[in-house]
């Protein structure tokens, strides 16, 4: 198993939920990681397992696809109403320690490959 699979299979419920708001903020471009961090975490976004959130309902996969193949204003919107309700549940401080707490999981699965 690659280190971003065994991260993302790791991950709780609430964790999860993190991971798919960070994939929206990365697809409508409101996230302010450079483009490698970007790429990472879409990289976990992308190995996530199914999962039932706490938060989200099951089409905001298939509206992060739809975002992510052909971008437009409307579908923004979409994602800016999904990603700011979630960041009203989950906190700006949860999320910061979320994504330092993957870049330390990513860092010790590459040591232990």
């Amino acid at each position: 198993m690659k280190p971003i699979e065994k991260v993302a299979h790791d991950l709780d419920t609430f964790a999860r939920d993190c991971a798919v708001t960070v994939a929206l903020k990365i697809t409508d471009d409101s996230c302010k990681m450079d483009g490698e961090q970007r790429a990472v975490f879409m990289a976990l976004y992308d190995a996530l397992p199914s999962h039932k959130s706490a938060i989200f309902d099951d089409d905001v996969y298939a509206l992060i696809a739809e975002a992510r193949s052909t971008p437009n204003a409307s579908l923004y919107a979409r994602i800016k109403k999904e990603r700011e309700m979630a960041m009203a549940i989950i906190t700006q401080e949860k999320m910061k320690t979320f994504k330092a707490s993957v870049r330390g999981s990513l860092l010790i699965a590459e040591l232990t490959r």
